[in-house]
């Protein structure tokens, strides 16, 4: 009886943290903001790894490097020579000698120089696939557009106010955003519009000022009002204020006049008074207009078709992702290696245990 109850006890543990896991799976690896267009990589696909090599050489490794990264493991495992692989490196040692094939793949600009050039070194991309992920490095290569408020000319769906020129706005073309405007309310978009005209409409019909209290379990509405003088005067009339000397509190007063006043008629001779807000109310709006781009419009075409500029930043996103983790290429292989040997291990521990228990059952 109580190695059934063990086992019940057992079972119920493993079945409880399986279903925790699966429950906070996708609340981990939820992603907020922007919605991302699948990259649909393989980095078992060798010739695109090595156009995404040849395209990071010729557009990315001026500026930014992948110094854990060596060209002749990339050579290995695109199955090429080091003498082929020569061919995409341009840079040049600390003896101005052309770099070898054993080397990391350092950018040509030192870093030195870069951050008194551009205020900041740009970021080494070594892991860059795995901390931001295929997705987002696919989507932020092409979500470039114009935007003159920007040092560069250009801003980013992806990566807002982004330090970076669009370097290969030659073979995608130039981009404008059309831009819709959200009415949100409580983080969501209640409605959608093409412009700011109609937003602002809709805003004044649904507009409230709410006033909110601050408590244990997160903020309360106690009142709503159409106006925002009717909010602040109700907000007035429910606050009080606490007198802080040497951050304790030693009078409380319903205005803060009052709490200035007796400021004024108490000196205290090396201390220091601070008058603050004692109840915990706040004016907050019902709804607001947010601007976001809607999508992405092609002006001015680049070199290649949109399909053709596709091709290229996935090829350079698949060659980010290896990049970020070569192992992978045969980790899987290594996986079901050992998934067979547990499977094999299985029988033999289940015909152990069945000849070590049989005096039990």
């Amino acid at each position: 009886m109580k190695i059934n109850t063990m086992k019940q006890t057992l079972i119920k543990t493993l079945s409880a943290g399986m279903m925790a896991a699966f429950i906070a799976s996708p609340v981990a690896n939820a992603g907020g903001g922007v919605h991302l267009e699948p990259a649909d990589v393989d980095v078992h696909d060798k010739t695109s790894l090595l156009r995404g090599a040849k395209y990071f050489a010729n557009y990315c490794q001026g500026c930014h490097s992948l110094k854990f990264s060596r060209y002749n493991r990339v050579a290995a495992d695109t199955g090429v020579t080091d003498e082929q692989i020569q061919d995409i490196i341009f840079t040049r040692d600390a003896d101005d000698k052309p770099t070898k094939a054993g080397a990391l793949m350092t950018s040509a600009i030192p870093p030195k120089d870069a951050a008194q050039w551009f205020g900041t070194a740009p970021p080494d991309l070594s892991l860059i696939g795995r901390s931001r992920g295929a997705d987002w490095i696919y989507n932020y290569l092409k979500g470039f557009h114009t935007d003159n408020s920007r040092p560069f000319g250009v801003n980013n769906t992806i990566f807002d106010s982004v330090g970076m020129p669009n370097i290969l706005v030659h073979l995608q073309g130039t981009q404008d955003p059309v831009f819709r405007y959200d009415l949100m309310h409580n983080g969501h978009a209640e409605a959608s519009f093409t412009s700011e005209e109609a937003a602002n409409k809709a805003l004044k019909e649904k507009l409230t000022y709410n006033v909110v209290k601050l408590g244990l379990m997160g903020e309360t509405i106690v009142e709503k009002y159409p106006t925002e003088t009717e909010a602040a005067d109700f907000v007035a009339s429910k606050t009080s204020y606490k007198v802080l000397l040497n951050k304790l509190e030693v009078a409380s007063f319903t205005t803060k006049a009052e709490g200035e006043s007796y400021v004024k008629a108490t000196p205290v001779e090396g201390g220091k008074y601070k008058i603050t807000p004692k109840s915990a109310y706040s004016v907050v709006k019902s709804h607001k207009i947010m601007k976001v781009v809607d999508h992405l419009e092609l002006v001015t075409p680049g070199t290649q078709s949109p399909a053709e500029f596709d091709r290229t930043v996935l090829d350079l996103t698949n060659y980010l992702a290896y990049v970020s983790e070569p192992a992978q290429l045969h980790r899987k292989t290594y996986g079901i290696f050992t998934m067979i040997f547990l499977l094999i291990f299985f029988v033999f521990a289940y015909m152990l245990k069945k000849e070590y228990w049989k005096d039990i059952h």
